[in-house]
């Protein structure tokens, strides 16, 4: 017989839940826009860019990111970092 734990690991339970239909109407988009704000801050040159110009940067962003870590991996790999 197994016992029950004596507390939860991951998410929490809530006893008092909350139906989709009782949040604001447009939660989804202002948490949208809030992580495009968030985005703007991270990607360099985004400040004042509308949202396709702002994600077509981040994909370019996550390539140079991407490039520049295979190539600090090979350096260090070279020099037994």
């Amino acid at each position: 017989m197994r016992r029950k734990a004596m507390f939860t690991v991951g998410k929490k339970k809530n006893k008092g839940v909350v139906s989709r239909m009782s949040r604001r109407p447009f939660q989804h988009v202002y948490m949208a826009l809030r992580r495009l704000r968030e985005l703007k801050k991270i990607v360099p040159d985004a400040h004042d860019a509308d949202v396709d110009v702002l994600l077509r940067r981040t994909a370019d962003y996550i390539c140079i990111l991407e490039l520049k870590l295979t190539v600090l991996r090979r350096v260090s790999a070279i020099y037994g970092v």
